[in-house]
């Protein structure tokens, strides 16, 4: 599909134990004991933005009750990458995260979620890429004392962070670079209206251009149609209005566009965030 938008206020939270059934063997039969995974999946509720089977990548929006906690620490054959759009979350090995935190994680990094509060977030599993130094979607019981180890890798191994390192950090703490600041480090990007735009960069794959980012539409941000070139784009409103073509989105919007499809033109008139995941350069031209 050239373009897919769905608007997650209009769309049902599927339970935790529906969700797993749609996971692969090597995922859904290592939650840990059986007994124990019903009762915890009851306090995990998701919305499916996107999934490929083929490859095992998803894109989901993800909510956990007040004292959700992983049965086991793991690790996943393929990258995971995460957004927290509210609530916190801590992660055995790797720290505590609150609204605006984010990580991407290679393949093989030991860890374990638990949240006292609760947390919605942006739950991304990459899948099999070779491009991201991932593979297909799994999950590994480890011992607890593993938890923020790789027992995939050495140090010594490309793999041990993947191409965009073992990313952790919270947004805020990163800044917003000008639309013209940003389009420089891409080439030539035409898909912006770049005089009302501001880009926070949460982590970026230098051989391919890949990247998750932040943008920032100011008032008054109106794009022509131009095409994203060889890359392939999913976008999430995180708040604020705009439109996209025909389409009004809100916050909790989503959409999907693939590579090599013009986009629609896109304006706010209020301004909006987005997170947005791109897989490739941003409308790159030769430099």
């Amino acid at each position: 599909m050239e373009l897919a938008i769905a608007h997650t206020s209009d769309m049902p939270w599927q339970s935790g134990l529906d969700v797993v059934g749609s996971m692969t063997a090597a995922f859904r039969d290592n939650l840990g004991p059986a007994d124990q995974v019903e009762r915890l999946f009851a306090t995990y509720h998701q919305k499916t933005l996107y999934h490929d089977p083929e490859t095992t990548r998803r894109f989901d929006l993800v909510r956990l009750d007040g004292g959700y906690g992983d049965i086991t620490v793991a690790y996943h054959d393929s990258v995971e990458e995460c957004f927290v759009v509210a609530g916190e979350v801590h992660l055995e090995g790797e720290g505590s995260f609150d609204a605006g935190g984010y990580f991407w994680r290679p393949p093989g990094w030991v860890h374990a979620a638990r949240t006292a509060k609760g947390m919605t977030a942006l739950l991304m599993l990459q899948g099999e890429d070779p491009a991201e130094g991932s593979f297909r979607t799994s999950r590994r019981i480890r011992l607890t004392s593993e938890a923020g180890s790789n027992p995939l890798r050495t140090a010594e191994d490309p793999l041990f962070v993947g191409p965009r390192g073992w990313v952790r950090t919270l947004d805020r703490h990163l800044p917003w670079l000008p639309g013209a600041v940003y389009a420089r480090t891409q080439g030539t990007v035409e898909a912006w209206d770049l005089d009302h735009l501001d880009v926070r960069v949460l982590s970026a794959n230098p051989f391919t251009g890949g990247q998750s980012i932040l943008l920032r539409l100011h008032a008054g941000h109106a794009d022509a149609t131009a095409s994203l070139g060889n890359a392939r784009m999913e976008l999430f409103v995180l708040g604020g209005e705009l439109q996209l073509g025909d389409e009004a989105m809100h916050a909790g919007s989503y959409a999907r566009i693939a590579a090599g499809v013009p986009m629609p033109p896109l304006h706010s008139d209020g301004g909006a965030t987005l997170f947005a995941k791109i897989d490739g350069w941003a409308a790159r031209t030769a430099v």
